[in-house]
């Protein structure tokens, strides 16, 4: 098919808006194309320009799909809405009123490097759903939250307001609470309150993960309950005492002392914190639990039960990522 001349171009704009006509373009779901994704391409005035069945074009590792006679076209990062534009408004220099219909045949997984203040930075991968037909029931898949629940979800001093998607060297803040899909290649960073600031602990959220473990030991605890103890995000002291089995009056006689050691996940820093057991129970000195702190119950000193950590921690650590 030859392309049409220059006197074509002159009159086709005014018969279209004498006609009232625009070139067609068929509807679409809004879903954003990644590298690997196929799509399956109908022209139905020009055949020679559409895919073969539901193989589709593939969305190749350039972000292209590669139709005949019109080359490469940009396809990653846009919706299949954007593609049928793009399609129709090159396909004008060979039909007058192009009719293009683009539909999403398969969807690859997605591979994006998360850091910054998650539990576990590094690249992730989402993978679809066994269908796009599920994938349209269940909302989208390949978003920037999904990626951070991957990474482990965010950590206590995350700041959301600061959550940032970078691709193809350029970088945007989200809004808060603003979920977008993400393409292979993405780069996704959450921003940190700083060192102390654990905001997120005591605030519900959907980026936050289900749960956490802490690690929990002393005197008057069953001994099945010695060890990682999972509780949920914005457990205090005296919830994961309780679900590790201390309670009851002659747990909460005898002056014994609760030690709370904690590390700092911005800069390492470990601190210790010691409170009685009576004032941690009936709410005086309460504080709400991060992921991987360690309990320590004991009937003598603090100090002791600091010392007493340092004995069995590194009995612990090992069973760290079995229980996260």
């Amino acid at each position: 098919m030859q392309k049409r001349n220059w006197r074509e171009w002159t009159i086709l704009p005014g018969l279209l808006a004498l006609l009232g006509t625009a070139p067609m373009v068929g509807s679409a779901s809004a879903m954003t194309l990644s590298a690997y994704d196929r799509v399956s391409v109908t022209v139905v005035n020009g055949e020679e320009f559409s895919s073969a069945g539901e193989q589709g074009f593939v969305v190749g590792a350039d972000g292209n799909i590669f139709v005949p006679q019109l080359g490469r076209i940009p396809a990653a990062g846009r919706e299949e809405l954007e593609l049928q534009q793009e399609l129709a408004q090159r396909l004008r220099e060979y039909i007058r009123v192009p009719d293009v219909q683009v539909r999403l045949v398969s969807m690859s997984s997605v591979a994006v490097d998360v850091s910054g203040s998650v539990y576990r930075p590094g690249l992730v991968t989402l993978q679809p759903p066994a269908s796009v037909a599920t994938k349209m029931e269940v909302g989208a898949v390949r978003t920037v939250y999904n990626a951070i629940k991957e990474a482990g979800g965010v950590r206590p001093d995350a700041n959301l307001a600061q959550i940032e998607l970078e691709r193809n060297g350029q970088r945007t803040r989200l809004p808060l609470g603003q979920d977008v899909p993400v393409i292979s290649g993405d780069r996704i960073v959450v921003a940190s309150l700083g060192p102390g600031q654990y905001e997120m602990a005591n605030l519900p959220s959907q980026l936050a993960p289900e749960q956490i473990t802490v690690y929990v030991s002393g005197q008057d605890l069953p001994s099945n309950a010695v060890g990682p103890v999972k509780v949920r995000p914005g457990t205090t002291l005296a919830g994961a005492l309780t679900a590790a089995g201390g309670s009851g009056e002659s747990f909460l006689r005898g002056g014994r002392q609760v030690t709370l050691i904690r590390t700092d996940p911005t800069n390492g820093q470990r601190t210790a914190q010691n409170f009685p057991v009576a004032q941690v129970m009936d709410g005086t000195n309460d504080l709400k639990l991060l992921q991987d702190d360690s309990i320590v119950v004991n009937a003598g000193s603090p100090a002791n039960a600091e010392g007493f950590l340092s004995l069995i921690q590194p009995l612990l650590m090992p069973f760290v990522w079995l229980f996260r």
